[in-house]
């Protein structure tokens, strides 16, 4: 564990064993910005190429200085008013500072963030854990409501993930919504879906888990509206990976946003466990599909983030990490 350390005028924190390397950046929201696979050699992270990561104005447009990494949204996503305030663009913990403190076990370093929020007034609370000879990330949360009031919300991970090379999309998914937005590849949004593959208007099938390149123009938004499992993955074609275990009783969805060039030319997956659907709060409490944090009330759950190589496909990841599915066939390794 390293203190020492800057980027750009940012205060850096480094967790590092000899499989994973790990920087945090808590002065912007808390925002893991790269973990680096060290047997695949992969930086598992998209950053933004056209834009470098330093802290912005709390109110901030997101999408225009969407530096990539792992960030999270609470409690909401797009600018909305709940409890009678105006939340900002992407919620409250992106663009806010966190304090921090380091602790080092001897098998394990960790780094426990915590951040007041000043809207919603919440207390929010996140550890980050790597351990000895791990290739998971372990983060715990907990988020307690001392606004005094009932507070509708989403919670969501927002993890960006590099898809400028041939990938396939791994979830825990049932049914998905193909929502109103970009150009997705089965020609138009709105479309519900039995995971993996979408029929369009036409009759044609379309697999969903194959990214695209970026010469395709797609950029498609997409949620799971029942999920089997708490879990979701990108496997490149080395056979090296990176996929999300979740607590599916608290992230009660998977959403993910894809841009294969199609939205403002980037090559990006953007994985994100929520605890609910869709993009607006008040629309999800109305259809019951998003939920109300009661006054004094507590959320507490555990996420790993892991990296994976020899895999030709994903077909669940386990609470403590362990990724199942096929073996890499040979012609497929380096």
């Amino acid at each position: 564990m390293s203190t020492s350390w800057s980027f750009n005028g940012v205060q850096a924190l480094v967790l590092e064993n000899d499989r994973l390397r790990v920087v945090v950046l808590p002065d912007l929201g808390g925002k893991v910005w790269q973990v680096t696979d060290r047997r695949a050699r992969r930086d598992l992270l998209w950053q933004n190429p056209r834009t470098a990561a330093r802290s912005v104005p709390f109110g901030s447009n997101y999408d225009d200085v969407f530096f990539g990494g792992w960030d999270e949204l609470f409690p909401n996503d797009v600018p909305e008013e709940l409890v009678g305030e105006a939340f900002p663009d992407h919620g409250e913990l992106w663009a806010s500072a966190w304090a921090w403190q380091v602790e080092d076990r001897g098998d394990a370093v960790g780094v426990t963030l915590t951040l007041d929020t000043p809207i919603s007034a919440c207390r929010i609370e996140k550890t980050l854990t790597l351990a000895d000879g791990a290739s998971d990330l372990a983060v715990a949360w907990r988020i307690e409501n001392q606004l005094g009031r009932d507070l509708p919300y989403l919670w969501k991970q927002h993890v960006a993930v590099p898809v400028d090379e041939p990938a396939v999309l791994g979830l825990g998914a049932r049914s998905m919504y193909v929502e109103g937005f970009g150009n997705p590849r089965a020609g138009r949004g709105g479309s519900s879906y039995q995971w993996p593959v979408l029929v369009d208007d036409a009759g044609e099938r379309h697999d969903m888990r194959p990214t695209l390149p970026g010469s395709s123009q797609v950029s498609e938004f997409q949620y799971a509206t029942e999920l089997d499992a708490g879990w979701c993955a990108v496997t490149y074609a080395d056979g090296s990976g990176v996929g999300l275990a979740f607590d599916p009783e608290v992230f009660k969805s998977c959403w993910t946003f894809a841009s294969y060039g199609g939205w403002r030319a980037h090559e990006v997956l953007i994985l994100e466990p929520c605890t609910g659907y869709p993009i607006g709060v008040a629309d999800g409490v109305a259809a019951g599909t998003h939920q109300i944090l009661p006054a004094g009330a507590v959320i507490e759950t555990e996420l790993r983030l892991v990296a994976y190589d020899g895999l030709g496909d994903v077909s669940g990841i386990g609470s403590d990490g362990s990724v199942h599915g096929n073996a890499l066939a040979p012609e497929g390794r380096r």
